[in-house]
């Protein structure tokens, strides 16, 4: 069987990587547990034909690590390479090698994965072909990767992670984005968006804001063109959503009561205007959907008051993910 060709934009962030990676094996049915390998893009034709990228070269010799120490391996019969696990691990534990910190030291990287039932672990991140006859039915999908300049905005790995959770089990229907600035948010979730068959709208002025960070936004905003920074970065990454240049209530108003699946909210950070958008989008949600937003913690005092204000009369429980994203359901 031939193995998928799958090419991927990378913005340097790799557990969001790794997700989209999983998401297109996942789509695709591919058996677990996985390994994964970073390789090269010039080693694609060999991948393809012999179903691992390892040469010959030094032959056979004795292993030097673990329990099989001394047994004779054949180098190309030994693939390099880290679980899932291993690299979420990593991504916690700076001095931890892993697949995707590879492509710090790759120019054109590309993404291996392989069935691992397929290997014998030897040791660490070390291990050999159970039938060296059939490496090519081990190698599940190569991913080339378009390496895509990062995203400058205010979003961590884990806000981006927990946001993408809130999308992934919407199917269908429609979601909507306040505040995007660059759209380092957007690639959390455009692309399962679009696998999913959400609409997805992002809604931003593009005119600053009424909080405490109003100045900064203004004197970035006189020095660059954000909006088409935005749209920019959306194409390199292949998502297209539809873009509501406007004020988050103006937008509101654009949309039915209980049309949308989810809102996230990310755009002025004072009490007042968290408050507005709240009350604005809150009705917009089917019953179920989820109303969500950005920077529920302290060093953003109007999130945190509007948030539990309004929730408290609404009488739904505040929910928290990682880093500071907070949900709550309709």
């Amino acid at each position: 069987m031939t193995p998928l060709v799958i090419p991927l934009p990378y913005i340097g962030r790799n557990l969001l990587f790794l997700e989209e990676v999983l998401d297109e094996l996942e789509e695709r049915g591919a058996p677990h547990p996985l390994l994964f390998r970073a390789s090269e893009a010039d080693k694609l034709a060999r991948l393809l034909e012999h179903g691992t990228d390892r040469a010959g070269y030094p032959g056979e010799r004795a292993w030097t690590d673990g329990p099989d120490q001394g047994r004779p391996i054949r180098h190309e019969d030994v693939i390099f390479a880290t679980t899932e696990g291993e690299i979420r691990r990593g991504e916690r534990e700076p001095e931890r090698s892993t697949s995707l910190k590879k492509f710090a030291v790759i120019e054109r990287p590309l993404f291996v994965a392989h069935d691992a039932r397929c290997f014998v672990k030897l040791c660490d991140r070390q291990y050999e072909y159970r039938d060296p006859a059939q490496k090519r039915a081990a190698l599940l999908a190569l991913f080339p990767v378009t390496r895509v300049a990062p995203i400058q905005g205010w979003f961590s790995e884990e806000d981006g992670l927990a946001y993408r959770a809130l999308v992934r089990p919407i199917r269908g229907g429609a979601m909507v984005e306040v505040g995007s600035w660059k759209g380092l948010s957007t690639a959390y979730v455009g692309r399962l968006a679009a696998r999913n068959g959400v609409a997805l709208h992002c809604v931003d002025t593009w005119g600053g804001s009424s909080d405490k960070y109003a100045d900064r936004y203004r004197a970035m905003l006189a020095a660059e063109d954000v909006p088409g920074a935005f749209r920019a970065n959306m194409a390199s990454l292949g998502i297209r959503p539809d873009i509501l240049r406007m004020a988050s209530t103006d937008a509101a108003a654009r949309f039915a009561d209980a049309s949308l699946d989810l809102v996230f909210l990310d755009g002025s950070h004072d009490r007042a205007a968290v408050l507005a958008d709240l009350e604005a989008w809150w009705p917009r949600l089917k019953p179920g959907a989820v109303l969500a937003g950005h920077d529920h913690n302290e060093d953003h005092a109007g999130v945190l008051e509007a948030v539990a204000h309004f929730m408290s009369r609404a009488g739904r429980a505040i929910e928290r993910g990682a880093g500071s994203v907070w949900w709550a359901r309709r």
